[in-house]
Parts: structure tokens; C-alpha cells; sequence
């Protein structure tokens, strides 16, 4: 048996990205920054695209669908793709929404938003109507699946607040969020 090889100086990063979003608080976010180039390349010579946005503090890995013409074998799917319901789609539009708002008013830090916004937020989409705990039920089990989609973290040792996480500004852009927004208000219940 020969000796291996020690891993490359940018194997946690190429790990981590491997399992999802790199934010700019991980520790390994300096060691992305500094490797980026090499980073890239390795994943490039797998059919994968490190997507970097340095001045929002995050890193994903994506893969390009492949062309319908393109003679080439086409790679199987790192990460299954699933579509969303509508009532978790509105819920996204309306985080990135807020994104957007956020960022325009010049603040700093990260978008932070209760429970109680949250549930104003949707509330106009899913209306309360005479339950009022089936409506909580409903908006609690929202908030867990754009958790499980990296979309929102849960502040640590806080149930009630939750970050909106920028990895939102990836996955809607601005052309698709005034195409969503449009459909959602179109789509609104009347209060």
C-alpha cells in the first residue's frame, strides 16, 4: 500500500461547500477567500460552479444544466432539485422582499425578523379565518421548511427571531421577484 497523499491546504472548504452554504462567519470563509482560484478549478474539472458573492458573505456550489445539444454525457445531479409549494415559494418571495428592503434603507448587520412579522408577513396569503392556532400551526411549519432550505437561521438561543439569510439574493434575483410578487398579489386573499 503507498502512503497517501495529505489533504490539500483547502479540503475543509471544498467539504464544506460540498454540503451547503459557506457563510462569512464560518471559520473557514478566510481559507475560501485565500484558495478561490484553485477552489474553483477543482470544482470546475467536475462539472461545478463555486457561485461567490463576497460582498454579501456567501459561497454555494451550483450546477449548470446541461445543454440539450451538447455531445457530451450529461453528469448526474449532485443535489436533487425539488419544487416548491406555492405556500413556501410566497413565503421566500416575501423574505426576499424584505431583503430588499433592507438593503435599500441602508442598514447594517443582518435582516433579523420575529415571529410576529413573519406571521404579519404571510398572513394576507393564508388568511386566519375563525382558527387562529391552525393559522400559527401553519406559519410555525413555513418558518421550519425555509429553515431546512437554508433560507432562514433561528438566532441562537432565540425561538422567537429568525435571520434572513442572503442566499436568498441568489436564488431570486430581481427580475424574478417582481414576476413572483406580481402572481402573489394577484393570488392575495382580500383581508
Amino acid at each position: 500500500m503507498t502512503p497517501s497523499q495529505p489533504p490539500l491546504p483547502y479540503a475543509p472548504v471544498v467539504l464544506k461547500l460540498l454540503k451547503g452554504v459557506i457563510y462569512s462567519d464560518d471559520p473557514h470563509w478566510e481559507r475560501l477567500q485565500s484558495y478561490l482560484t484553485p477552489i474553483k478549478d477543482y470544482f470546475g474539472k467536475i462539472g461545478l460552479q463555486v457561485q461567490h458573492y463576497e460582498t454579501e458573505g456567501f459561497a454555494y456550489l451550483d450546477q449548470p444544466d446541461s445543454e440539450p445539444d451538447d455531445p457530451t454525457e450529461s453528469l448526474p445531479r449532485l443535489v436533487a432539485r425539488r419544487q416548491l409549494s406555492f405556500k413556501v415559494t410566497m413565503l421566500c418571495v416575501l423574505l426576499r422582499e424584505q431583503l430588499r428592503l433592507f438593503d435599500a434603507s441602508d442598514a447594517t448587520g443582518r435582516l433579523v425578523l420575529d415571529v410576529e412579522k413573519l406571521r404579519d408577513l404571510i398572513q394576507p396569503y393564508l388568511p386566519v379565518g375563525n382558527n387562529e392556532e391552525k393559522f400559527r400551526r401553519e406559519v410555525n411549519d413555513l418558518i421550519n421548511q425555509a429553515i431546512e432550505l437554508g433560507f432562514l437561521k433561528r438566532r441562537s438561543g432565540d425561538r422567537a427571531n429568525y435571520e434572513v439569510r442572503a442566499i436568498l439574493k441568489a436564488k431570486i434575483d430581481a427580475d424574478m421577484l417582481e414576476r413572483l410578487k406580481q402572481k402573489l398579489e394577484a393570488d392575495a386573499t382580500p383581508t
